[in-house]
Formats: C-alpha cells, sequence, structure tokens
C-alpha cells in the first residue's frame, strides 16, 4: 500500500512538474515571437517605403524617357522640314510643356539639342549620330535638368527621413527619313495609244487627230496622259508628308534626259508634265538608259542630300528595244544600294523584266492595266516608300 501511495503520489508529482515545464516554454516562445515581431516590423516599414520609392523612381524614369522621345520627335519633324533649329527647339520645349511628370515640366535648354546627320553603312546595321551644321538627325539629351535646371521630380518617400530629389538622365535621337526620288517615266512612241489599244497595228491611235503623227500635242485618251495624271498623284501624296522628300523627273525614250532636277517643288514637276504633253516627240523603248539617267538624278551632288535615301521609280509601257541593257544599268544600281520601284502599263508592257528589276533591287513591281490601275499604283509607292525603306 505504502509503495502503491508512493508510486501515485510520484506520478501526480512528475505530470505536474511536466505540465508547468510545458506552459512555461510556450510562454516564452510566445514572447519571444512578439519581440522578434515589433523588432522587424520598422524593418519590414522600411522595406515597403524603399519598394515603393523604387518602384516610383522607376516609374518617372519612364515617364521622363517618354516625354524625351515625344520631344525629339517633334524636334526632328520641324527640323526636317524647315532646317531651323531654333524652330526646333521651341518646339521640342512646348511639347514639354504640355507633357507634365508628376506636375513637373522637364526642363530643355538649347544646350540639350545636338543637330546633325544619322548614317547607317548597310541595311541591317544601327544609325550612327555625326554632328554636323545640316542634317537629318536631331539628338536630346536631358542634362540641364539632371543638373539641376528647373524644378525636380521626388520620391513617394524621404530617403532616411530627409528631402531628395529625381533628376534621371534621358536621351533620344530622332532621325527624319529623307528620301531622293527621281521618276523615270516612258515617253516613247507608244504612250500615245490607249491603255488598251494595240500600238504595234501600224495605225495611229482611235484619238488622234487628222494628219497626226507621233509629234506635237498627245492624242487624248492616250497612256500618257494617264501617266501625268498619276505622277501628279505621286506628287499630291509626296506634297501631303513632312517635306523631306525632293523629287526629279526623268524620261526617255531613244534618248533620255533628266526634264526636273531634284527638287522641292513638286509643282515645277506638274508643269513639266503639262508642258511634255504638248509637245510629245516619242519614239523607241530605252529602258537601260532611263535607269543610268536617274541614277545620275539622285547622285547629283548638286543638289541631292548625302544622308538621303535615293530611290528611283521605273514607269514602262512597252519592251526595251535599244540603248544599254536595263540589266547591265541595274548592276550599277545595286552598287549603289538605289531600290527602284516598278510600275509595268498596258498589257504591251514586259512584265518580266519590270518584275526583274525590281528584285534585285529590292525594289517593289505594281502592274497596272488601265488608267485607275495605274494611278493607285503610284499612289500607294508614294505613300509606302517610307516603311517600305525602313523595313
Amino acid at each position: 500500500m505504502q509503495i502503491n501511495t508512493y508510486l501515485k503520489t510520484s506520478c501526480c508529482f512528475t505530470n505536474h512538474i511536466g505540465s508547468t515545464f510545458f506552459v512555461a516554454t510556450a510562454s516564452r516562445r510566445r514572447g519571444t515571437t512578439m519581440v522578434t515581431v515589433l523588432v522587424m516590423l520598422p524593418v519590414l516599414f522600411i522595406l515597403a517605403a524603399m519598394a515603393i520609392n523604387l518602384s516610383h523612381i522607376q516609374a518617372v524614369n519612364t515617364k521622363t524617357q517618354m516625354v524625351t522621345d515625344a520631344a525629339t520627335r517633334a524636334a526632328g519633324s520641324v527640323y526636317a522640314s524647315t532646317e531651323d533649329k531654333t524652330a526646333a527647339i521651341a518646339e521640342a520645349q512646348s511639347i514639354a510643356g504640355a507633357n507634365s511628370i508628376e506636375g513637373i515640366t522637364l526642363s530643355l535648354a538649347p544646350t540639350d539639342f545636338q543637330f546633325g546627320v544619322s548614317t547607317r553603312s548597310a541595311p541591317n546595321q544601327p544609325y550612327t549620330f555625326t554632328p554636323a551644321t545640316v542634317g537629318n538627325s536631331v539628338r536630346l539629351s536631358t542634362n540641364s535638368f539632371a543638373a539641376g535646371a528647373g524644378p525636380a521630380l521626388k520620391p513617394a518617400f524621404g530617403v532616411y527621413g530627409q528631402d531628395s530629389d529625381i533628376r534621371p538622365v534621358c536621351k533620344a535621337t530622332h532621325t527624319q527619313m529623307a528620301l531622293d526620288v527621281a521618276i523615270v517615266v516612258d515617253r516613247s512612241g507608244s504612250m500615245n495609244f490607249a491603255a488598251d489599244e494595240d500600238s504595234e497595228a501600224g495605225l495611229p491611235p482611235a484619238t488622234a487627230p487628222a494628219g497626226w503623227w507621233y509629234s506635237g500635242p498627245v492624242p487624248p485618251n492616250s497612256r500618257w496622259l494617264n501617266l501625268v495624271v498619276a505622277v501628279k498623284g505621286f506628287c499630291d501624296e509626296l506634297a501631303d508628308t513632312v517635306k523631306i522628300e525632293k523629287a526629279a523627273l526623268c524620261s526617255y525614250h531613244a534618248d533620255t534626259a533628266t526634264n526636273v532636277m531634284l527638287t522641292r517643288s513638286y509643282q515645277s514637276i506638274r508643269n513639266e508634265l503639262d508642258y511634255m504633253s504638248q509637245n510629245f516627240d516619242g519614239s523607241s523603248t530605252n529602258v537601260g538608259d532611263g535607269i543610268l539617267e536617274g541614277i545620275a538624278a539622285v547622285e547629283d551632288t548638286l543638289r541631292n542630300r548625302k544622308w538621303a535615301t535615293k530611290v528611283i521609280v521605273l514607269m514602262s509601257d512597252g519592251r526595251h528595244n535599244t540603248g544599254t541593257d536595263p540589266l547591265t544599268a541595274v548592276d550599277q544600281a545595286v552598287a549603289k544600294s538605289i531600290p527602284i520601284y516598278t510600275v509595268s502599263f498596258s498589257d504591251e508592257a514586259d512584265i518580266l523584266l519590270m518584275q526583274d528589276i525590281a528584285d534585285l533591287t529590292g525594289g517593289t513591281h505594281y502592274h497596272a492595266s488601265n488608267a485607275s490601275e495605274l494611278n493607285a499604283a503610284f499612289r500607294e509607292i508614294a505613300r509606302n516608300l517610307p516603311s517600305l525603306l525602313t523595313q
């Protein structure tokens, strides 16, 4: 009995001590956790503030870059059309003023701008900017803002309880695609005929007046007059863009000529076409020398721009039958990286040759069977030239 009592008492004692030990240990753990939480809470707040600040700073930097890009594009467009640096800078500052960042206007000083020429050695190479007196490119860096000009952008929270500024250095370069275009047109004898007429039948055009013989005013409804409308439409499309395209008018039959040198005055091309319509003198079809005439026109160093992309738009309604082999002329265009966009007109045109010329030079071929399609082809070329050249 004594032994059993002792054992029971001992068991009870042992259980009591164990329970007390467990309660004390759990209490100490809860206390330690609370202390840890209290210690870590400020750290967590600091880390959260730092994360918010970092996110805010990144957002501000992105917005600053966007405004810099927009201002640079605006300056580049004005500079390309006017070559006026003061006007270009003013336009950039206006864009920056209209697009505030967190209520702050990005301060742009004239010294933040550089004007020059951007060129590339090959179509798949990046552009390289070189400062120059006259050019096609504007570079903007927010250096003055970064150095302290104008009100500063602020972080979401002060750093270590102190006020601080966000003044990123953002850079952008805008290069306006400049084009020097030679429009090379066919003025052979077949251009006196309508698009659906047979020019080789030995008969004069159906609409030709009595006594007409391949000279003087072209007959009504002729391919030439269809072409005049199409080229004028081409000029209209160029005029609707930023005026950085220069155009020349070349023509070919047995001989070739540059009727209008590279110019921004598209009206002079329209006027020359009207003059040629009244004084038309066409003979054979010399496509090869027509191409060489176009190359010479865009390579004219007195009138072209060294940074501009050179392009030829070549139209023909027939088959090459005299002069330089067209593919020999194409070799020169390829050597000078001059794409040729070709338009074949009427069912008498050598479509395969015109397709080959475009393919070999990196241009695009269009075929037109009637006046409406011819006009559409020239307008499409004018609208798409810049995007085609940058792909």
